[in-house]
This record gives C-alpha cells, structure tokens and sequence, in this order.
C-alpha cells in the first residue's frame, strides 16, 4: 500500500505544538521500518501544495492535476476545482475564510451551482461536478487550457492577495462571480440565519488527467481541521490515523507538510544500520519540522 497523507506538518508554531504531545506508536513503528527516500516541494509560497506536486510525481505525470483527479476525468477535457467561498473584508485587507466555515448543505451547494451556471453554461461545452457541499469541479474542452491557479488549499484562511491569479481571464471570471452572488436572495436567507454568505468562488487546480503509473492512496482527513485552524480536531484525525491506515503493512508512505512532502519506502538495509534502527527510536518531531 502506498499512503499519502495531507498537511501532516505545518510552520504554525501551535500546530507543532500540538503535535508534540501526540502519542503515535504506528507512525514511528513506520518511520522505523521505512527509509527516506524523494523530496518534492520548495516552499510554503509556492502555489501548489507539496501533497499535490508528490502525487503527480508519484503518478508519473508532469505536473499536478488535482480538479482531473478528483472527477477521474476524461483527459478529453481540461478541468479546475471549483470552490464556495466567503471573502472577508478586514482593516488589514482580504481574506478567504476556509470552505467549512460556510457550513453549506448539499442542497445550499446545488442551488448555488445552479446559479453559477449562468456564468458557465452546459450549452457552452462546461460541464459541472458537484464532488461535495464545497469542492465543485468544472470542466471544458479548451477554455481553462493554460490557465494557472493557487490552489484553495494555498488560500484558505489567509489573505487573498498573495494567492489572486495572473490570468485576467480568470479574475474576470471571479468577478462576474461576485457580482452575480452579491445581495442574492439565497445568500440573503444566510445572513438572515446567520450563516456567511457565499460572495465568491476559487477557482484552481487545473489541468488534464494522464496515466497514473502508481496506484496511491490519499488520506486527506488532516486537511479540514488545519485549514480551519481546529487544531484539536486536527490532532485527534492524527490519533484515528494512527489507530487506521498507519496500522497497516505499507510499501511507501509519503508525509506532506506546507514546504516539502517527503517519502519513505522499503529499502535494502545493511546489519549495522539494521541494528542502529532497532535502538534508535526515530524523531516524529523532527520529521514533521521537515516538512
């Protein structure tokens, strides 16, 4: 089995915290077993996430295709991730608010994506996947062709500005998107309950799906609670992975944080290194500062 695991690591110095007081047992037994291997990413800037740029290379693919993935696309068309999302306007500028912090039912996302529709007509050659309440995808034959955007997952719960597209086409597309939800009636009945209003929508990820040469499993269950900043939710995911899929026989496990993902693998190991992992426990603590 080869595991991929999500936002394993984080630079927030409370995540790390977190962390530290965790008791993994498989985890270290893993790290134990298994040697490093390859290293992807570069830095927390970048506007892929490491786990997406490891999963391509994993896959043998030239570059990351996270919206094809997630619909097991046709490679015929070229696809991005779609996402809700609720700007919040501050004295020090923008920010987008993680997608669970909207709370959208499946049927708030179906009317939303109803509406956006107007914006990305079926009877254009669009075509919609509603993967969850708050990750859509959208797909064309050539329209999205070239364009290159942050993923959410840069964005979510931090300024916009860093993260906006150099595309026109694609701000333009934001916009029309904001103009279209501001002061409609759906969102109007959310802020009468209390609930954000859907004013915008991310759209990222994007690319064709290719050949996958490596079948990899992605455990992204760490993903929501680090995004929304939960960082108790975020640790007690750690322990249910433990207790899971970490429990399992692995071939390969691949630990992605905001910087790097790092991989470890089954390798030949002489005596002596045999015998040094046996009594050297491994340092979870500085593996994850490696990420």
């Amino acid at each position: 089995m080869h595991l991929l695991i999500p936002h394993a690591g984080a630079l927030d110095d409370a995540a790390r915290h977190a962390f530290s007081g965790l008791a993994l047992p498989n985890l270290a037994a893993q790290l134990a077993r298994l040697s490093p291997a390859e290293t992807w990413g570069g830095d927390e800037y970048s506007p892929q996430p490491p786990h997406h740029v490891a999963l391509a290379a994993l896959r043998g693919q030239a570059a990351p295709s996270a919206a094809a993935w997630a619909v097991d696309a046709d490679a015929r068309l070229t696809w991005a991730l779609m996402t809700p999302v609720h700007l919040s306007v501050g004295t020090d500028g923008v920010d987008v608010l993680p997608p669970d912090a909207l709370a959208l039912s499946e049927s708030d996302a179906a009317r939303f994506a109803a509406v956006l529709k107007e914006l990305w007509p079926e009877a254009e050659g669009w075509q919609w996947r509603l993967l969850s309440p708050t990750r859509w995808a959208i797909g064309h034959a050539s329209a999205l062709d070239g364009l290159q955007a942050a993923s959410i997952e840069r964005a979510a719960g931090r300024p916009i500005e860093p993260w906006l597209p150099d595309s026109r086409i694609l701000r333009r597309w934001q916009n029309e998107a904001q103009m279209l939800l501001h002061g409609h009636a759906l969102n109007l009945e959310r802020e009468a309950r209390g609930a954000h209003a859907v004013n915008s929508v991310w759209i990222g990820d994007i690319g064709r799906a290719g050949p996958a040469a490596l079948d990899v499993t992605v455990d992204d269950r760490l993903t929501a609670p680090l995004l929304a900043g939960d960082l108790a939710a975020w640790a007690e995911a750690w322990q249910r992975l433990d207790a899971g899929p970490l429990a399992q026989p692995l071939t390969s496990l691949t630990l992605c944080g905001e910087r790097h993902a790092r991989r470890f693998t089954q390798q030949p190991l002489s005596f002596f290194d045999k015998l040094k992992r046996r009594w050297q426990a491994p340092d979870l603590a500085a593996v994850m500062e490696s990420l």
